[in-house]
This record gives structure tokens, sequence and C-alpha cells, in this order.
């Protein structure tokens, strides 16, 4: 068998030069791998899109240009996919840019150029590139001048069919490439039916995208899809039931922190929402949504909303009542704005949210509305002032609904069954039983404004809390003169008809869970303080001041409340504060007859099952007894001494008579009276006994130092005893005369009696004083 050596020979030849391609071959592909997996990975880049004079594109077009196979990007591709960040900036940001300098190159040839776009699509749009899609877009066509002819060209290379246009379209809308979208949206038959796998269609991946992407696409698909699909399409809802308006906003609201609180009127959301209302665009959130917003969220998106409003004048109106929905839609925590503001005690804001809509009647976890908070949060004036705030509001606004929701929220019930009235009596209790907040006159104070400002606006007296106390029971266990003042404000209210008497007849006759009436808890307070009778030998009754019980009592039986309700029967309350509580108001000009009747009849009761003394009786005693003593010892006296010992006793009577009303006036106290009518008994005592005495001795010293001198005379010179008979004939007749002296000034019958009459009347005055009394 012959060998012809030269075809042999240049079948070798042949086969070394295939063999030298290959080998060429692979080293250029191994050189273009490595070339871009170096770029790929650099980091000095930050993953930017590189620039159309970039290092790299000049290497691979050389490459290409060569011989190297653009096979080998599909296999960096596929070798990137585990690498997520390299991945993403391969297909999304050096590739298409890679496509776009290949294809404006003029010393590629056309097949090589078909090959290597048709592998940068073939990555594009690989099942991982669709999954990471979104850093395409508008300007990246605009930087790259990539034109329709270019997408009709790739088409080409692609194959896409009819069929396959819906999936390029939302691929087109992921990638952000509005060259694509336009060009797939012109050959769609159905707009408004093409949605993804989550129910999202064209127009809700629209609203996802950055910037000014949302802008140029949302235009694009207004100069392409008519008007009737553009309706459906912001109607529609996705599967979370949004709509492309609610995307678009809540990406908005919960992206950054917001500090700055303000929107700028070219935010790009903000106009792509503007244009999407004309459409019919529902303007509120989802309620689920609203309430995981925090609350600064809540706040700008307030402020998105009226920006939106000063954009949009003819949707102000529904601008204005989301706002008022968002406003009374709870939190994240839980929080109502309105509730944060009074907590924050910011009356700016409180003033604001006021206005905007804020439902003062709306409780939170523990079912405090907004009066309950003003109530518990705020101190001082604040409570006045925030609570005053509300009406001014509904006032000045024409904001009706505002008073009706105050009539609502002040009669409301919390978890613990307390009114905001409630909560209010109790911070007066306890400023009531701080000494240093009783120096100011009570109807001076914030706490009284805010009551009356409660009173004036349909706060109900007759409710109950728990233990079944209203009003007048809150009141009643007040101490001072401010259970007076409140009783007042009430009576008041009822003359001016802001409260009606049937209310009132009703809250005076309530029986709380003891079993006592307003009235009955005010005198079981009083007859606390004291000892029981039992315990009690005398009890001092003897002033006359009436006390803030007896005033507040006698007024509440004046307005109605039942004389019966005076009497307490559990024993442990019958102690000397109520024995005199009774007599007080058997005593005081504003009880009603009936109720001092009743008064007078239980006092009666006490005195008699308990044997009470009382030091006016023990008074009255010790009166009588003395007049028994003064006419038995006014029988006794020489009734020649008698003028001068009833001047004596007069005048000592006068003084223990004016010193004892003093006492009982409690202009004098009874520490100070008694010594000035021992000392005045004292006085008179000595004066109308000893002296008497004192003349008789003085007499007696008199006559005897006359006979011993005349003793001494008669011894020394017997011959005068002529003389001294004549003396003593002249001291008889002037001894004579004297006598005749003392009958005279003898009283007569009717002087006696005079005396006698006003002995009686000193004997009887104490009797008098006493009934007085």
């Amino acid at each position: 068998m012959s060998i012809d050596l030269s075809v042999s020979v240049t079948n070798a030849n042949k086969l070394d030069k295939h063999i030298n391609k290959n080998e060429k071959q692979d080293k250029k592909d191994k050189q273009l791998y490595n070339i871009i997996e170096r770029k790929v990975k650099k980091e000095k880049h930050q993953h930017k899109k590189p620039g159309s004079r970039d290092g790299t594109l000049k290497e691979c077009k050389r490459l290409f240009k060569e011989g190297a196979s653009p096979e080998v990007l599909t296999k960096l591709e596929e070798s990137l996919r585990e690498q997520e960040k390299y991945h993403r900036y391969y297909v999304q940001c050096f590739l298409p840019v890679l496509g776009e300098v290949i294809e404006r190159s003029k010393r590629i040839s056309n097949e090589t150029k078909k090959q290597v776009i048709s592998e940068v699509t073939k990555s594009c749009f690989s099942r991982h590139s669709e999954q990471d899609s979104g850093y395409g877009s508008d300007f990246e066509d605009e930087i790259n001048g990539i034109s329709d002819s270019d997408s009709d060209f790739e088409d080409g290379i692609n194959g896409i069919s009819d069929s396959d246009n819906d999936v390029q379209l939302l691929n087109a809308i992921q990638n952000g490439n509005n060259r694509k979208f336009r060009k797939y949206l012109k050959d769609c038959t159905n707009v408004s039916g093409i949605t993804d796998e989550k129910g999202n269609n064209i127009l809700h991946l629209i609203a996802s995208l950055k910037k000014k992407q949302k802008l140029k696409f949302l235009d694009t698909l207004i100069k392409i899809a008519n008007e009737k699909n553009l309706v459906q399409l912001v109607d529609s809802e996705n599967q979370e039931g949004k709509t492309p308006f609610q995307v678009a906003l809540i990406n908005k609201i919960i992206k950054g922190k917001h500090e700055s609180n303000t929107v700028r009127s070219s935010d790009n959301t903000l106009k792509f929402l503007a244009k999407l209302l004309k459409y019919g665009a529902k303007l509120s959130l989802p309620t689920e949504d609203l309430e995981k917003l925090s609350k600064k969220q809540n706040e700008y998106y307030l402020k998105f909303l009226e920006k939106l409003a000063e954009r949009k004048p003819e949707i102000k109106t529904k601008v204005e009542e989301v706002i008022a929905h968002t406003i009374n839609t709870p939190d994240s925590n839980d929080n109502y704005q309105l509730h944060l503001a009074i907590k924050n005690k910011d009356e700016k804001s409180f003033k604001e949210l006021l206005q905007k809509g804020a439902d003062i009647s709306l409780k939170d976890t523990d079912g405090n509305n907004a009066l309950h908070l003003i109530v518990l949060e705020l101190k001082q004036k604040r409570k006045f002032e925030f609570s005053n705030i509300i009406l001014n509001v509904s006032k000045e606004e024409e904001k009706e609904y505002l008073k009706a929701q105050f009539k609502k929220a002040i009669n409301a019930e919390n978890t613990a069954k307390q009114t905001p009235l409630y909560y209010l009596f109790q911070h007066i209790k306890e400023k009531n039983e701080d000494r240093s907040c009783t120096d100011k006159k009570f109807e001076k104070t914030n706490r009284y404004k805010a009551l009356e400002l409660f009173l004036q606006n349909s706060a109900d007296i007759t409710a109950q809390d728990k233990e079944g106390n209203n009003a007048l029971h809150y009141i009643a266990s007040l101490k001072g003169e401010q259970k007076v003042a409140c009783l007042e404000l009430i009576s008041s209210l009822v003359k001016e008809k802001e409260i009606s008497e049937d209310q009132l007849g009703k809250a005076i006759k309530a029986i709380n869970e003891e079993g006592r009436t307003p009235l009955q808890v005010s005198l079981t307070k009083k007859a606390e303080k004291g000892n029981h009778l039992s315990q009690m030998k005398t009890i001092f009754d003897l002033g006359k001041k009436y006390d803030n019980t007896t005033k507040f009592c006698a007024k509440l039986l004046e307005i109605g409340a039942d004389s019966r309700s005076l009497k307490l029967k559990d024993r442990e309350f019958h102690t000397e504060k109520y024995y005199c509580t009774l007599r007080n108001l058997e005593n005081y000009s504003k009880t009603p007859q009936e109720g001092k009747v009743k008064a007078k009849e239980l006092r009666k009761k006490l005195e008699k099952k308990y044997n009470v003394r009382t030091f006016s009786k023990k008074c009255q005693h010790i009166l009588h007894k003395t007049g028994d003593g003064l006419k038995a010892a006014w029988k006794c006296i020489d009734p020649g001494r008698r003028a001068s010992v009833l001047l004596a006793i007069t005048v000592a009577t006068t003084i223990i008579t004016m010193v004892t009303l003093s006492c009982f006036q409690g202009q004098i106290a009874i520490g100070a009276a008694l010594p000035i009518i021992a000392i005045t008994g004292v006085v008179c005592l000595i004066f109308t006994l000893e002296l008497s005495g004192i003349r008789k001795s003085v007499k007696e010293l008199t006559n005897d130092k006359q006979s011993r001198k005349d003793d001494h005379l008669a011894a020394k010179q017997p011959e005068n005893i002529t003389e001294q008979q004549n003396l003593a004939n002249n001291s008889a007749e002037q001894e004579v005369q004297r006598s005749s002296n003392q009958s005279e000034h003898k009283e007569s019958p009717a002087t006696q009696m005079s005396y006698v009459s006003i002995l009686r009347q000193f004997t009887n005055k104490p009797d008098g004083l006493t009934n007085i009394y």
C-alpha cells in the first residue's frame, strides 16, 4: 500500500495549525475570563457601572477581535452565581455596558457582535438575574446610548415571540430598562392583566422602582396604554391587598429616618402619586400598615399627605379625611398621636391634632381617653388649659363634633371603672389633704376651674364608680371649705340650667355600696374624728362657731336631702363630733325647719341613751344652786346693809354674765374666762361678808379709846365732875340723835320689794341664758 507523503504532511500541518489555533483560542479565552473576573472582583470601582473608556472594556474588544469566544461571558456568569455581590455587578452593570461597547465597535465583525450580544442577553435574563434585578435604569440607557434599534437587534438574536412578551415586559421593569419596557408594552394586548407570582401588576412593579425611574416608566405607560387600562391598573390590588399608590407611599414612608420631617415639592414619589390620583388612586393606607409605623414615620406620613394636598387642591377634602383616619389609628406601640402630645405636654401639637380631626374619645390599652390622660398626666394649670383647648378649637374651628366627643369622653369609664370627673375629684382630695395647697382660696385654683369646666360641659354627677360613689359622695369626703364650695358650684349650675334638677335630686338621694347618702358620708367623716359618747363625762358645747360640715349638711338639706339621713345607725359614729354637729344644725339659721326638728330629736335621743352631760347644763345647774344660796344669804343680811350688798352682787353678776357671753360666742377662751369669774366671785364675797365686820371692829375700837380718855380725865380733875357730866349728857344726846338718823335711813317697804325683785331676776338669769344657747 503506497502512502502519499505529501498529503500526510499537508494534513499534519493543518492539524498543527488547528491545534495551535485551539491553543491560542483557549489562551485568549482564559485571558478574557481573567481580565473580566479581576474587574468584577476589584473593590476600587465600588461596584459602579464602568465608563465607556474603561481599560477592561478595551481589552475585551481586542480579545474579541482576535477571536476570544463570547461563551466566556456565560461561563463567568455561571461561576459567579454563588457570589451574589460580584454576580449582581457583573450581570447588571458590566455586561450591559460591554454589549453596548461591542455593538459600537467597527473593528469587530457582525458575527462576533451577534455572538457577544447573544451571550450578554442570555446572562442578563438568567433566572438568578431576574431575582436580583433592579440596577438598570433610564439613567444607564441615557449614558450608554442604547436605542430601540439595539433592542430590535437583541430580540432578533433571542427569537422572542409574542407569548414571551409579557414575561419580557415584567423583566424590563424589574431591570429598570425603560427602552425595553416601551418596546414590549407596544406589543402587549392585555396591559391590565399582566401580573407576577405575587399578584403585582406592571404599575405595582413601577411603583417599587427608585427615584426618577418610576416617573419615567409611568410616563411611558400613560403615553402607550389607554385610560381604561390605567384606571384598572391604579385600582388593582396585589395579594397583600395593596394598590400601586399604597406600595409607592409605604416604600417612601419606611425609607430612611426622615429626621428632617420635611417633604420637598420636587420629590419624585410625590410627583408619581400626584399623577396616579388623576386615575382614581386611593389615598389611605391599610390600617394594619398604619399600626406598624413608628411615631416619626407617622408624622412624616401626615406631612407627605399635606404636601400632596398642596400639589392637588382638588383632593384637599379627601386628604383631610385620610389625615384624620391616620391620626386616630394607633402606632406600633399602641399609642395615639393625641395621647402622646398630652404625655409630652406639647400644647402646640395637641391643638394641631385637634384641628386635623383627632378624636378625644378614643381609648388606650388601659381604657383612658384624652380627658383621663389630661387629669392623670398633667399638673397644675395644664389640666384646665388642655381641657379648654378642646372647647376653644370646637368653637373657633366650628367643629361641633368635638363638643359632642367631649360630652362622650367626660362620662366614659376606663378599665378601672373611673371617669375623668372622678379622677379630678381624687386629685382635688389629694391637694385638699396637702396643707401647702390650702392657703390659696379654692375658688381661685385651677382645680376649681377644671371642675367647673367639666360640670359645665355635661359631666354626669349621678354616675357611680365601682364603690357606688357619685360626685356628691366625693365632694362630701373633702375637708374644709372645699366641700361647701363644690356644692355651691353645683347648686349655681342647677340654677343656670347647666345641670338638671332631676339629676341633682338623684345624686343627693343615691346610696353607695356602704349604704350611705352624700349627707351621711359627710357626717361619718366628721364623726370619725371624735371620742365616743360613752367615754365622755362632759361635753364642752359652749362654742357656737358653725363649721364647714354643718354648712354642707345644711345646704344639702336645703336643696332636697332627706332629713332622715341625719341619723347614723352605726354605734361607732355616735361621738361628741356627731353630737355637736346635730346641735349646730339645730341652731344654724340656714338649716330648714324640718332638719332642725330632726337634729334636735336625734340629739335628745343621744343624750338619753348615753346619759350625756354638757358643759352648758353644768353651768345652768351651778347658777341655780348659786341662786338658791343667795336667796338664803339675803335673808340673813342686816336690812341696813342690804343696799351695799345688793350693789356688790349686781356688779359681780354683770361681770360674770359678760364673761360668760363672750365665752359662748368664742371671743374669750374658757381658760381665760374661768379665772375672771373666780376672781370676781371672791371679791364680791369679801365685799359682802367682811365689810360689816370691819365696820363693827372700827366702831368698837373708837368707843374703847373714848372710855379710857374719860376715865383719865375723871381721876385728874374730880372738880370737873359737873362739867364731865354735862359732856356725858351731851354725848348721850348725840347718840340718841345718831340712832334717830339711822331709823330715818331705814328702807321703806317699797324699796325692800324692789331689792327682792332685782335679786329674783339675778337668780333666774342663768336659766334664760342657757336656753338661748
